[in-house]
């Protein structure tokens, strides 16, 4: 009986271990396809992942050609605006100068005139007062005039009355 203690024991464990070899070898062939399906689903993933990664990059590339052709037009017709701008600014301002000389000529023109029309006005001024003079010189002179017959009236009429002539009475009539 000691020996089926031994025996049993070990052909329980020759049993155990041949069927744990197959199980061994079955469960790592599982491992290993499980093993290779998720490698070649991990790398289908990094290829979809790649191929993803790819296309947002050209996209972007594409976002960023597409920006930049947009910014360059903004930039070219700002760039035209402005362009416009600056002509229409110095169109402006060179009509604006030539108004400006225009205007310019005719107030050194008209400043002439007025000058012309002042010296005028002075010797028309001075004419009125010279003549204005010579009016009141005419009146003075009048004046004395009439004074001086005056004067001379009452000197004649002083010496006819002191003269025996106008007192001269008449001899009396014969009668």
């Amino acid at each position: 009986m000691n020996k089926f203690y031994f025996i049993i024991p070990v052909v329980l464990l020759a049993a155990f271990v041949a069927y744990y070899s197959q199980f061994s070898k079955e469960f790592a062939h599982r491992e290993q396809v499980k093993a290779e399906q998720l490698a070649k689903v991990k790398a289908e993933e990094e290829q979809k992942k790649q191929e993803a990664i790819a296309k947002a990059a050209e996209e972007a590339h594409q976002r960023e050609e597409t920006q930049r052709a947009a910014d360059a037009a903004a930039e070219a017709e700002r760039r035209a605006k402005w362009d416009a701008d600056n002509q229409k600014i110095a169109d402006e301002t060179a009509d604006y100068q030539q108004k400006a000389d225009v205007y310019a000529r005719q107030a050194a023109d008209l400043g002439v005139q007025l000058d012309s029309l002042r010296n005028t006005h002075d010797q028309a001024s001075r004419d009125l007062f010279n003549l204005q003079k010579d009016i009141e010189l005419a009146k003075i002179d009048k004046r004395n005039a009439d004074l001086e017959i005056q004067r001379t009236y009452d000197m004649v009429t002083q010496k006819v009355a002191a003269s025996t002539l106008a007192n001269y009475t008449p001899p009396a009539k014969a009668k």
